[in-house]
């Protein structure tokens, strides 16, 4: 993956609901923790690194993030 400036979540956002950004450009910008999370992602599942992969993932992250606050 290339390295990128990493924005705030809330810029992302933005960003995304502007069409300014897609869901690829969205992981890249997040932060290289998710840019490596992703790759392992697409590979461990037989994905391409795409949009339609990228915006799984974030849906994915969501679950998790979702998941690690019901556990609380």
């Amino acid at each position: 993956m290339a390295s990128n400036k990493y924005y705030p979540e809330d810029v992302l956002v933005e960003k995304i609901q502007s069409g300014e950004y897609g869901w690829l450009e969205y992981v890249n910008h997040h932060s290289a923790e998710w840019q490596e999370e992703y790759e392992s992602y697409c590979l461990n599942n037989g994905l391409c690194i795409c949009e339609e992969s990228a915006e799984q993932f974030v849906h994915h992250k969501d679950e998790e993030l979702e998941k690690a606050i019901g556990e609380r």
